[in-house]
């Protein structure tokens, strides 16, 4: 097995997922956590000036999240077994950061924060988690995509997560989901690290 370092910023943000997945593969890794205070100093060696990043081994870093977390769930089993399911999954993932980028976290200004959070929800995050819960609820499987644990599923999991800093009872909308939800947070790894993770809002 491949000796790994994340590198992120001390938050869930854009890491979470793959955090997720080396827990729950049982996976051994180093969670390097960046303090805003180093980052500027630290930005120009990055390969685009951003994080995360995936060091394995010797080989040259990995950044962008969505290549980072299409690596692992590949690598460890998180791709539901075939080509067709695997695109279903990025899919999924590719609608949660869609409607997920509509949400204005960095505005300064209140009243337009405001205005906008209420507009990603009302417009594009509610309206695309009505489609997958009633699509997920009337598949009547235990996993979104396939008969076991993938990248997709966590992604709903830590997407249902952040939620809750702009809607409390967001994920409680969606039964089937929130059922989902609650059956990986239960999952003896991924419970463990939850318990022991940093304490971060986002």
């Amino acid at each position: 097995m491949p000796n790994y370092k994340l590198v992120y910023f001390n938050s869930k943000g854009r890491a979470e997922v793959v955090r997720l997945m080396f827990a729950e593969a049982g996976i051994e890794f180093e969670d390097k956590r960046v303090q805003e205070e180093d980052w500027p100093q630290l930005k120009p060696t990055m390969p685009f000036g951003q994080l995360p990043v995936l060091y394995i081994d010797d080989k040259p870093p990995l950044p962008q999240s969505g290549a980072i977390e299409r690596y692992v769930a590949r690598e460890l089993n998180f791709d539901g077994g075939s080509s067709l399911a695997f695109a279903y999954i990025d899919m999924v993932c590719n609608v949660l950061e869609d409607v997920g980028s509509k949400v204005p976290f960095m505005e300064e200004d209140e009243a337009k924060k405001a205005a906008g959070t209420k507009d990603a929800l009302e417009n594009h995050i509610y309206p695309a988690f009505d489609k997958i819960e009633k699509k997920f609820k009337e598949g009547g499987e235990e996993f979104l995509i396939a008969k076991r644990l993938t990248l997709a599923d966590l992604a709903i999991f830590h997407f249902s997560d952040v939620a809750r800093v702009i809607d409390a009872n967001f994920i409680t909308k969606y039964p089937t989901l929130d059922a989902l939800c609650k059956r990986v947070a239960a999952r003896p790894s991924i419970k463990k690290y939850l318990e022991n993770r940093p304490k971060t809002p986002l």
